[in-house]
This record gives structure tokens, sequence and C-alpha cells, in this order.
């Protein structure tokens, strides 16, 4: 099934009413923190914690649950007991996997089929359950997965499922007080269902708080790695958005938008599939669909089910090992290769007898790039899992730095080592500068902690920061640069934005600034210096909230152009100051223009050459005196920082809506800036 678009529909635009959810259930780490209903935070002290209930006058002592209100503890404790999730946290109160499918997967399961067979959508004949392919409009690719199983003994995914599904079987059997009779097929059949049309809940800030299962207008919306529409998550209390849905299922013969059609007006039971399981009595996040690009009348809305800044060869791995099926979307199709998914997985060769043997397009098939994600994974796990930053920063420095070796075989059997270095926008790059900005604030942190008053941390603390605000800035503008080509990049490419916004900022606000400086606190110049930018009229349009121009694109682009213009400019005068430690970041000449990048990385001697050079600053500034010096810099940093917010709360109403939290938080920084009136 596909759903198409009833009208021609203008980029940033709602695409449907909050759609509730058909069944929800939260992740293991939120149980205690969240309520398992509405997924609200629970209110603090616990003791005003609602517990399940049996019944009103009865309540349970061995609960693993939690409600934040009565309320919500009468609607859903029904649910909890009936579906047997109760007794399945009793079998098993740790979860039974830590990767997919998870305890969150499995419980939501049971509460599904729970719906389903209240909702007598579960068709049995003669001690069989028939169409399992199908149950209420969802797909379940469950003779996929079963073929899998039989014909492929060590598929890990299969033997996951198998598991799961009897461990559901045996919580069911409990609940009724039934022996477990090895029989599993229904639960298979509807852990399928829950893989393949699952999604992860966010709450406002992005965090995960579980998974959902959401009716057909959802669940029928395909994906792409290019793709026109986006979702948002809202709660009863900000839901708004319009009242008929502009998006329909499409006539499986034409495709044309339009329920309509003899085809599916004919069909009893899809029509009774979309009209009895749409709609959800139980409270919890709803999903709203959002153009982000425009769509035209009966063209298909698509979504993405994979993160879009992976090479082509892993958006399919992901795609075939999560959801069976492999991607044939025009960005997957493209020959030659589009520019994004080039850039990607583009590689420098440093030895040149080389070059025309291997390329970034043949090297996934490689044990190289294991190795390098290898690599990855392992600084990433000392920053989240052994809470080293430190180690974390080192590793990542010497990663993007070092010379990689590649063994190629010729016809005649000789070995030729290949060097190689990684390209500024290759995919573990970008997921390299998004760790290291992270991890040198931590390390900040952590520094000061220790000891916040002594000179020398100050100063080693001072250049940590630099390098934190330098790789956010070279994120923001690496991804900007990809969201050129690949318009669909728009939501992770508005939240690198504000990060590196804040992080400049904080960079500005450091206390260290007065061991080089005697002069003017920020606080002094702060909102005067923004009035020298003259370039844009961002921050009029900010503060006009003036973002509902009939034409999006034209709006779209104009913001653009008038940001990258103004910020480009500032960023020239400033870069050589945030890099003055030296390392992986003096091989950048502009985080925010590539244009020196030309059609592949630089060659080696120009690697070499930029790696040992000055600052751009250093040569500009060198006349200054040290406290004026500063001062101006300081200036410049602020001014790039809130143009960073600014832009990427514009980004975010594009594709949340002028409400996104993004926009509040933002709002909210310029207001301790004294840029906006509280």
């Amino acid at each position: 099934m596909e759903m198409r678009a009833k009208e021609d529909i203008p980029i940033g635009q709602d695409l449907t009413p909050p759609i509730p959810p058909l069944s929800l259930s939260l992740h293991h780490s939120t149980l205690l923190s969240h309520c398992s209903s509405c997924f609200s935070p629970l209110p603090h002290p616990p003791s005003l914690h609602y517990p399940p209930f049996f019944s009103l006058k009865n309540p349970n002592p061995n609960h693993f649950i939690r409600y934040c209100s009565l309320q919500c503890s009468s609607l859903d404790s029904p649910i909890h007991f009936s579906s047997s999730e109760f007794h399945f946290f009793h079998l098993f109160p740790q979860p039974l996997y830590t990767t997919f499918p998870t305890s969150s997967d499995l419980r939501l399961s049971l509460r599904l089929l729970h719906r389903f067979q209240t909702l007598h959508l579960i068709q049995e004949s003669n001690g069989s359950f028939l169409n399992l392919e199908r149950i209420g409009g969802l797909v379940t690719n469950f003779r996929k997965v079963m073929f899998l199983e039989e014909h492929c003994s060590d598929d890990e995914l299969s033997g996951r499922i198998r598991d799961g599904a009897k461990a559901l079987a045996a919580s069911r059997r409990m609940c009724v007080g039934l022996e477990t009779n090895g029989e599993y097929t229904l639960e298979a059949a509807v852990l399928c269902l829950v893989l393949t049309n699952a999604v992860e809940v966010h709450d406002k800030d992005g965090r995960s708080l579980g998974v959902g299962v959401y009716d057909v207008t959802f669940s029928w919306v395909n994906h792409s790695c290019s793709p026109n529409a986006s979702y948002r998550f809202c709660t009863a209390s900000d839901s708004g958005g319009i009242l008929e849905s502009r998006i329909c299922p499409a006539a499986p013969e034409t495709g044309v938008a339009g329920i309509e059609s003899e085809s599916i007006s004919s069909n009893t039971k899809l029509q009774k599939s979309m009209s009895v399981i749409g709609g959800s009595e139980a409270c919890g996040p709803k999903i709203i669909f959002r153009s982000i690009k425009s769509i035209h009348e009966s063209e298909e809305v698509l979504i993405t089910y994979t993160d879009l800044l992976q090479p082509k060869v892993m958006r399919q791995s992901e795609l075939w090992s999560k959801y069976r099926f492999s991607c044939c979307c025009k960005r997957c199709r493209a020959m030659p290769t589009t520019y994004i998914d080039h850039c990607l997985q583009e590689i420098l060769i440093l030895n040149l007898v080389c070059s025309n043997m291997a390329s970034g397009d043949n090297f996934y098939g490689d044990h190289v790039m294991e190795k390098l994600m290898d690599c990855l994974n392992d600084a990433i796990d000392d920053f989240l899992s052994f809470n080293s930053p430190k180690n974390c920063c080192e590793k990542l420095e010497i990663l993007l730095t070092q010379d990689h070796v590649n063994i190629l075989l010729k016809p005649n059997g000789e070995k030729l080592h290949q060097l190689f270095r990684l390209h500024p926008l290759h995919h573990v790059s970008l997921h390299a500068y998004m760790t290291l900005a992270s991890a040198y604030k931590v390390s900040v942190s952590e520094l000061l902690a220790v000891d916040p008053e002594g000179d020398e941390h100050q100063t080693e603390a001072f250049n940590m920061s630099r390098k934190s605000a330098a790789y956010s800035l070279l994120l923001a503008g690496a991804t900007q640069h990809l969201l050129e080509s690949e318009s669909s990049l728009i939501v992770p490419v508005s939240n690198f934005w504000t990060t590196a916004g804040e992080t400049l900022l904080s960079l500005v606000r450091s206390s260290t600034w007065d061991l080089f400086s005697k002069g003017r606190h920020i606080e002094d110049f702060s909102f005067l210096s923004y009035q020298i930018c003259g370039k844009c009229m961002l921050l009029d349009r900010f503060r006009d909230n003036s973002t509902g121009t009939p034409d999006k694109n034209a709006e779209f682009a104009e913001v653009t152009s008038q940001f990258l213009n103004c910020v480009t400019d500032t960023t020239q005068k400033i870069w050589g100051f945030l890099i003055e430690e030296g390392g992986y970041l003096k091989v950048v000449e502009d985080p925010i223009n590539f244009r020196w990048l030309g059609s592949r990385m630089p060659s080696l001697t120009h690697f070499a050459a930029h790696a040992t050079s000055p600052g751009a600053s250093d040569k500009t500034d060198s006349g200054l005196e040290a406290e004026e010096y500063h001062n101006k810099i300081r200036v410049k940093l602020f001014l790039l920082g809130i143009h960073c917010l600014i832009y990427g709360a514009f980004l975010s109403t594009v594709w949340f809506g002028p409400n996104s939290p993004l926009m509040s938080k933002v709002e909210s920084l310029l207001c301790v800036e004294g840029i906006l009136n509280g």
C-alpha cells in the first residue's frame, strides 16, 4: 500500500491531523520515569505515582510500571493485565535482548495482539490462523521471516523473533492458567508486525521514550532515502494542526490518490481494517506528518526509515535487517551515484599509483571500512560506556588524521599497499565530528570540576572549548553543504546548527577570556555587537516571527542565502582562532564554504601544507594588542553563534512547525543574551 497527496502541498505544511497510536510501550529504561499510559514524565516525589490496579479497590503491590494519574491507571491497567504484560514482567523481569527486538517490542506485541483479538481481527479456522501476512491492514512480513528461518539457520533476527515469540506465548498461557504447549505462530506473526511497523516515540527534546504502532495512515507511508515528508510527535496539550487529512491511500491499479476508486471501495476487508483499527481510545503521543519538500497532487508521500547520512550500502543493510526489503528509491537507483552518496563514502588515495584501482564506491565490500567503523565505535564506546571522553577524543583525532592501509591484489597476484585518508564529508568523518564536539565539551566540565580556579586547567579547558565549537561548526557546515544536494536532510541539519550556536555562545561566556583580556565583558556589547551585522534580516525576521509567507520554497531559499552569505564572511575571520591548537582541524580551510575541496579531497601535499599553516586570524590580527584582539574575536564568535541559533530555529519551523521545540529553545537563549525581550 502507499499514501498519496490529495492536492498540491508546499514545503513546510502539515499533511494530517494528529494520528493516535494503536498501542504503545515504554523502553525498559523509562519504565520508572514516565507514565506507561500517556508517556508524560512522572511527578515528583515517587509517592505521587500511581501503580496498576486489578481493580480500583484492590491495588497490586508487585508492579513494574507507573502512571502519572488515577485516570491513566484506570485506562491502562486493564490492558496491562489482560494483555499478559503483567505476566511477561514476572517471567522476564530483565530484558531478553539488548538489541532488536527489545523488551519494549515484545511488550508492545502483547498489547497489540490483545487489541487485535478484542476487535476480532484475528481469523482462525480449524485451529489454524488465517491471513497472518496482514492483520488489520498492517503488513507483518511473516512469510519472509519464516522463509529465512527455514533456509538460514544462522539468521540472527529470525532466531530472536522465534525466542521472543515463545516468551510471548508463555506469558499469554500463564495469564489464562495453561501450560506452555510450544505453539507460537500467532505471537511470531504479531511480533513481525511490530518490527515492521513500530516507530520510536520521542519526547519534545528528541529523547526516545518507547515504541508505538500507529494506524494505517502512518504505516502505509513508504520509505525513501530522499523523502518528501517527515513526522513529529505531539501530546494532547499541543496537538493542534489541521482537521482533515491531505493524504489518502492510492488505488492499487492506477496509483492515483483517492479511496473512492472502485478497487478500494469494493474491498470490504480493507475498509473494515481501516475503519475498525483507525483511532485509539488510549492516550499517548500522536503523530503528525509534515512536508519537507513540495508535493504535487497524486505524488506519493514518503518518509525515511533510516539515517540519511549513511552511504547507500549501509542504508540498504539496515533496511534489509530490520524491514526485509531492498530500497529502490531514486537516490539508491541513481547512476552515477548521487553527489551526497559519493561524498559519504569518498576517500583520499595518497599513493597515486593505486588511485585508479579503487574508490569509495567499491570500498564497502572490503574489510577496510568495517575496520574504520570498528575504530569509530570503539572511540564512542570509550565516551559513552567507559566515561572516558579524553581517550575518545584522542582515538578520533588519530582516526581522522592517520594514513589507513588497504591491500590490493593485481591480476598477477602482486600485492599493492594503498594508503588513504577519509574525506571531510565521509560518513565516518561526520560521526567523528559529532562525537568530538560532545566529548570535548564533557572533558571541559570534568576538568573544571577538578580545579575551576587554576590558570593551567582553565587554559586547557578553554582550548578544548574551542575545539568543541570548531567541530560543532564543522559538522553543521558539512551537512549544510550536503543539504544543498539533498534537501531532506533538513531535520538533522537544523539540530546541528542550533547545537553549533549553543556551543559558540558557551565559548563566548567562558570566564577564561579574563586571562587574555581585562577589557569589556560580553554583557557590555552583546546586543550592540549584533547591530553591526547589517548583512541580513534574520534577526528582524525572527523577532517578527515572519515565517508565514505564501511561497515557502522562496522563503527557504532566501533565508538560507542570507545566512550563508553572512556567516561565511564571519567564519573566515574566527576560524584560525578556533583551530589554533592544531590537529585535524588545521586541514579544514573553511567549515562553511567547501569549494576548497574541489571535486575530490585535496592532494597529500595540500593536506600536509595546511596541517602546519597558521590560521587566518593569526595573520589578520597579529598587529593588534591582545585585549583588542580577543574582544574582537569574542564579538565575532557571539555574532556567529546568534546567526547559527536563528537559522537552526528557522529550519525547524519547516519540518516541525512554528511551535517547534528548537524555536522555543532559541527564543529562551536569545532572551538570556538580551537579544529578545522576555
